[in-house]
């Protein structure tokens, strides 16, 4: 696969991201892949089955069912996509979730093997730890 494919693949993982079509969605990752998230502290890696059972359809935390995500710009390289990412969602308690993200995908044989996430995580647990705190 070239660096267009790979490309082509993760603007495609971001249009059915936001279509919910999630399980076409997972077909584009290797069934040993993992995801795994920047911060401090660092996130843990996760196998791709943990992220199937996070992001699901609906998401009922969320007023239209999940996260819609904008690409702002993709850069490819050999196996590699860099991708800037922003998000946006109404939570059902009237908070939103308005993140900004890097992304960076790994690729093997055509199928997304690895996904480092770094995003703000002081704007994920603001919004995110309220809800836990009102359980």
């Amino acid at each position: 696969m070239t660096a267009a494919d790979n490309r082509a693949a993760v603007e495609r993982f971001y249009a059915l991201m936001n279509e919910r079509r999630f399980v076409e969605m997972w077909g584009l990752f290797a069934g040993d892949a993992t995801w795994s998230g920047g911060g401090n502290p660092p996130a843990r890696t996760n196998p791709i089955a943990v992220m199937q059972e996070t992001i699901v359809d609906p998401m009922p935390i969320f007023v239209t069912g999940g996260i819609d995500f904008t690409v702002h710009a993709l850069t490819a390289e050999d196996d590699r996509v860099a991708a800037e990412v922003s998000s946006h969602a109404e939570l059902t308690t009237g908070a939103v979730y308005a993140n900004q993200y890097h992304m960076l995908f790994v690729f093997r044989d055509g199928l997304i093997v690895e996904v480092k996430e770094y995003n703000d995580t002081l704007h994920a647990r603001e919004v995110f730890g309220s809800l836990r705190r009102q359980e």
